[in-house]
């Protein structure tokens, strides 16, 4: 069982919500705590610090990978003058986050994976362990072949609506995600998607125990 949040992007409001909402059970942030529109750097950094002294299990999301050493891409948000200062922390303290991670028979993921990495395999646990070793033997070496397709890659860029449109979600697992930002979240079979930053009303969390989504905002 656990608590589940999606994109946070330096909210540190938000950040200590979802701490200190149901502190019992398992806690796991989706990704993305950087890079930010509308709060300040100092911010975004003490919000990324106290989530990484929490014991939560922090995902990366693609707004913290571009600024690693020898980044696999870089997104909208860059932060050119403050991005050695944040490549610095997330270096020091790669140990802290996965890519990916196996709750209760749901796989979280920063963006999602789209049917063709469960064609062969539909246990989120065994699909979970294989992202990370994958994302491991990266920060391992550092190299990067832009003509291969590493499996950790997709997880950090997809676009759940394409997973749609396209047929392209799996089926045979159940997933939650953020990345793609909605009004609010968008609960399916199949998927959950939890990415509402903007929404400055409510801070939605999915809770595997209750099977449902609770608005925290104010709960604490």
């Amino acid at each position: 069982m656990a608590i589940i949040i999606g994109d946070i992007h330096g909210d540190i409001v938000k950040a200590k919500a979802f701490l200190k909402y149901e502190p019992q059970k398992e806690h796991v942030a989706l990704g993305d705590y950087l890079d930010s529109f509308t709060e300040p750097v100092e911010q975004q950094l003490e919000c990324l610090n106290l989530l990484m002294d929490s014991n939560s299990v922090l995902l990366l999301g693609n707004h913290e990978c571009h600024y690693l050493k020898n980044p696999l891409f870089q997104f909208a948000g860059y932060n050119f003058n403050h991005a050695q200062v944040f490549q610095d922390i997330l270096e020091a303290n790669m140990q802290r986050f996965k890519v990916a991670c196996a709750v209760d028979d749901w796989l979280c993921t920063h963006a999602g994976v789209d049917s063709k990495y469960t064609e062969q395999e539909s246990n989120v646990t065994v699909l979970a362990e294989m992202f990370n070793s994958s994302w491991g033997f990266y920060l391992k070496h550092r190299l990067v072949d832009h003509s291969i397709s590493y499996p950790y890659q997709s997880i950090f860029w997809f676009n759940f609506r394409i997973f749609v449109e396209g047929n392209l979600l799996p089926t045979n697992i159940k997933q939650i995600f953020g990345h793609v930002e909605n009004n609010s979240p968008i609960v399916e079979q199949e998927y959950i998607a939890l990415d509402t930053t903007n929404n400055s009303n409510s801070y939605w969390v999915y809770d595997t125990e209750k099977n449902c989504l609770m608005d925290i905002r104010g709960r604490t």
